[in-house]
């Protein structure tokens, strides 16, 4: 965890539209995923944009859940019965509909990590900062997980740990909450309260991608290429 010792303000929490935030020059969570994809060896994945975004299920349940008044009904291979249905079964949960009514949606933020220095950015889907109650971060993940234990599993193997580390040093959060909502029957939604030890496992994530993103020449020998590449893809720059 970052020194306590020293004077914390939170960054300021910005409303963006996606593509801006996107052309933002800083490192987020999904560059991560790419720099780990080069590590681990798999092929780069597609840079996403708005337009490319609305044709998700994922996104379009987002922006249902967060932002029903953009949500576009209608797009071609969206069950539009299906979003709004899962969107339903969430608010069916009190706690989370309480969150819902209390939070400020798709938040995007700018922020020093201080361990290298790196500019990064965040988007977080709900941030919760009420009076006497913990600063709490909520994001929505759709899953074809059985149950709670399926989804436990995927955040550790998803890297939904490093997201979670990554958000909560970021803006000192006291709770990151994850939320799995099944897209296939049975529509459960499962609420994983994330562990010190699960934030601690994805902050060593999180923190070895920054350093290899600083020096990607460190990568092993047969992978410094394709990290050298994903370095640049990302377009910028690295320190060495």
């Amino acid at each position: 965890m970052p020194d306590s010792t020293i004077p914390f303000r939170r960054p300021d929490l910005l409303r963006l539209d996606y593509d801006t935030y996107r052309a933002l020059p800083a490192v987020a969570n999904s560059d991560l995923s790419r720099l780990r994809d080069a590590l681990d060896g798999r092929p780069p994945r597609p840079q996403a944009t708005s337009n490319e975004g609305a044709l998700s299920f994922g996104t379009a349940f987002h922006t249902a859940l967060l932002e029903p008044d953009d949500y576009v009904p209608g797009q071609p291979g969206l069950n539009d019965t299906l979003v709004w249905w899962l969107v339903d079964g969430v608010k069916l949960n009190t706690h989370l509909a309480g969150l819902l009514a209390q939070g400020i949606p798709e938040t995007s933020v700018l922020f020093t990590e201080p361990e290298t220095g790196t500019l990064c950015k965040l988007r977080a889907d709900l941030v919760v900062d009420q009076p006497d109650q913990p600063f709490t971060i909520i994001d929505f993940k759709t899953t074809m997980a059985r149950d709670a234990d399926h989804f436990l599993w995927q955040c550790s193997a998803y890297d939904y740990d490093r997201q979670a580390a990554f958000y909560t040093d970021a803006l000192r959060a006291e709770r990151f909450l994850l939320v799995g909502v099944q897209k296939v029957e049975p529509f459960g939604v499962f609420t994983i309260e994330v562990s010190e030890q699960m934030l601690a496992e994805g902050r060593t994530k999180y923190r070895r991608l920054l350093r290899l993103l600083q020096a990607p020449a460190t990568a092993p020998a047969y992978r410094v290429d394709a990290v050298q590449a994903a370095v640049a893809a990302l377009g910028l720059g690295s320190e060495e």
